[in-house]
């Protein structure tokens, strides 16, 4: 296939995602607010914050086999999400049973 530009599933993900939804068995944790948002920047490094969960976490971020790992500055910890979607405007991913939804950020 000559002339289409691959884009790998980690370049699909480095951008700023908004935040949709937080749940449990379709239940929200959280009410999300407009300024709820994700970095995953090109450099590694990601930073989120979730207002209600009073959140701003930031860290080191990896794309391996559908799967996105977030290694956090403070506490020294790993966690690790299984990806259900990913597309140019979508980024749905699991964490045992808690179900994040974002959106592409414009």
């Amino acid at each position: 296939m000559y002339g289409c530009n691959h884009i790998s599933e980690r370049e699909m993900a480095i951008g700023k995602w908004q935040f949709s939804e937080i749940s449990i068995h379709d239940t929200a944790l959280y009410q999300i607010l407009e300024t709820d948002f994700m970095d995953l920047n090109a450099d590694s490094t990601f930073y989120y914050e979730i207002t209600q969960a009073n959140k701003k976490m930031e860290g080191t971020w990896k794309y391996n086999n559908h799967q996105l790992y977030l290694k956090y500055s403070k506490p020294d910890t790993t966690r690790v999400f299984d990806i259900e979607i990913l597309s140019k405007s979508d980024l749905i991913f699991n964490e045992n049973e808690k179900h994040f939804i974002l959106k592409r950020s414009e």
